[in-house]
C-alpha cells in the first residue's frame, strides 16, 4: 500500500471487540456493520479492543476462530485494510451477502455496511483504541511505514 504523505495523514483506526477484529484480520469478515455512516474512505487500522472475549461470543464462529489468539491480540492493531464504501443496508443488499458475512455482523435495514478491501493481517502492534473512527498516533504510522506495511 504505497501512499502519499497526504494520504498517510488521513489514516484512521477502528476498534472492534474480538472475535470480530480477528474475523476481519483473517478475511472471514469483509464488511463491518455499524449503526452510523461515514464519509471516510481510505486506509483503516483494525484494532482489537482490550475487552475480554466471552466464550458465548465465539460459539457461532467456532469453526473459523479455533486458531485465533485473542488474549495476545487484545489492545493491538491486528490488520490494515481500505475502507472503500459505506452502504445503507436494504433488504435486497442484505440478501446479496454470504451466509458467513451475515453471521459476522448486525444486518438490519437502516444500518450501514462498511466495505473493506485489501485486508492484510499484521503482527499485532500495541496501541490504545477509542470509540468511533480515530486518528492513530504518529509513532504508529511511522512504524507502519518503516515496516513497509503502508
Amino acid at each position: 500500500m504505497s501512499q502519499t504523505m497526504e494520504q498517510l495523514q488521513l489514516i484512521r483506526g477502528l476498534t472492534l471487540w474480538q472475535p470480530w477484529a480477528g474475523l476481519i484480520a483473517h478475511k472471514f469478515k469483509q464488511i463491518e456493520t455499524r449503526s452510523w455512516s461515514t464519509d471516510y474512505r481510505g486506509i483503516i487500522l483494525i484494532h482489537s479492543a482490550k475487552r475480554p472475549v466471552y466464550p458465548s461470543e465465539l460459539e457461532p464462529f467456532s469453526e473459523y476462530v479455533s486458531n485465533f489468539d485473542f488474549v495476545q491480540d487484545l489492545g493491538k492493531i491486528v490488520a490494515i485494510a481500505k475502507l472503500t464504501d459505506c452502504v445503507l443496508m436494504t433488504d435486497e443488499f442484505i440478501e446479496q451477502q454470504s451466509e458467513l458475512e451475515k453471521l459476522c455482523g448486525n444486518w438490519q435495514p437502516g444500518r450501514y455496511a462498511w466495505q473493506l478491501s485489501q485486508i492484510q493481517k499484521i503482527d499485532p502492534i500495541p496501541c490504545p483504541g477509542k470509540q468511533g473512527l480515530w486518528i492513530p498516533p504518529k509513532e504508529l504510522i511511522a512504524k507502519l511505514i518503516l515496516d513497509q506495511l503502508i
